[in-house]
């Protein structure tokens, strides 16, 4: 394969026109740049360099910048771009049973395919892989159906993967601007409640962020988690909500009862003190609900744990570690 002259505004086009298609994510130069600073940080620089006027690409590495892109979003969960039924031979190669079965799974796909070239469905039509998947059961049973799976799957993620062809895994019915993650307070999403779920696999990935995005897309994130946990989620108004910024009911209770959890969201870098302990008690007593939850992106400090246990009040922390195991739980199933 070649290689191919682009200039640099024609390169942070085109990979921020995938990110788009691709992720359903809309970069800046700049974001670009952040996100190949550990692929080639010699690149990431020039990407934002006017100084700059182009680049020269061999093609395969065109395929593995566009590849890390999507990995560092959160939208794969591996960036390689070597076709998985190489890497399946590799796994497979020095177990004969195994490979007897991966080659009898590749000659019936490889059958599959001639099928579907002798006649071809309609231009955008899904192919359906039931007879390759019934060919790759014969004689080797449950290993080869889930061989032929793992087949399927890899070559879903190749086309996906790939900036030469518009064939993705998801069809976003909008994009979403990465910089309104850290930047505006709108909760306003197509896809999820009270957070964008492109932005949840975005922080999956990149968690160490989660400290900057807005304060009302932190208080959005805890919403969406209790939202998805099968709770009634009231969000405050954002601003004078008298310290409570969420109310967490029961999915069935009803509406004049108080409230199960309340919940106030600190998103910084100071741990919780006792006074915002106090505080949310204060909270809980008020509102007549069972317990208090503090979210945080930091830690408690250890005289308000201290306090805490001793006074034996009902509030809780989600500390940054909670905070990531709730993103980790909410992430996207990716090819």
């Amino acid at each position: 394969m070649g290689s191919i002259n682009i200039s640099r505004q024609t390169t942070v086009d085109l990979l921020t026109e995938f990110a788009g298609f691709k992720a359903g994510i809309v970069l800046t130069d700049v974001e670009l740049s952040e996100l190949l600073q550990d692929y080639d940080a010699v690149l990431s620089k020039k990407i934002v360099s006017e100084e700059i006027g182009g680049f020269r690409f061999h093609s395969s590495e065109f395929d593995e910048i566009a590849a890390h892109i999507l990995y560092k979003l959160g939208n794969i969960d591996e960036p390689t771009t070597i076709p998985h039924h190489l890497r399946l031979y590799h796994k497979v190669k020095s177990d004969p049973k195994k490979l007897a079965c991966y080659e009898h799974v590749m000659g019936c796909y490889s059958d599959f395919m001639r099928s579907v070239f002798a006649d071809p469905p309609p231009y955008g039509t899904a192919l359906d892989p039931e007879p390759f998947m019934r060919a790759a059961m014969k004689g080797h049973g449950k290993d080869g159906l889930d061989m032929a799976m793992e087949v399927i799957k890899g070559i879903n993620h190749q086309l996906h993967i790939s900036p030469h062809g518009r064939i993705r895994s998801r069809d976003w019915k909008d994009t979403a601007d990465l910089e309104t993650l850290f930047k505006s307070e709108s909760l306003e999403t197509m896809y999820g409640s009270f957070f964008d779920q492109r932005f949840i696999d975005y922080l999956e990935r990149n968690f160490e962020k989660v400290g900057e995005i807005h304060w009302r897309k932190f208080e959005g994130l805890a919403g969406e988690f209790f939202e998805r946990e099968g709770f009634r989620v009231d969000v405050g108004p954002g601003r004078n909500d008298d310290g409570i910024d969420l109310r967490i009911y029961p999915r069935e209770q009803l509406e004049e009862m108080p409230p199960l959890i309340i919940v106030q969201c600190k998103r910084q870098k100071e741990k919780i003190g006792k006074a915002l302990l106090k505080s949310v008690y204060a909270d809980v007593l008020h509102e007549k609900s069972e317990s208090g939850l503090i979210v945080t992106s930091s830690y408690m400090s250890p005289g308000a744990e201290t306090m805490r246990v001793a006074r034996e009040y009902p509030v809780e922390a989600a500390d940054r570690d909670t905070l990531k195991t709730w993103i980790a739980k909410m992430k996207s199933e990716r090819i």
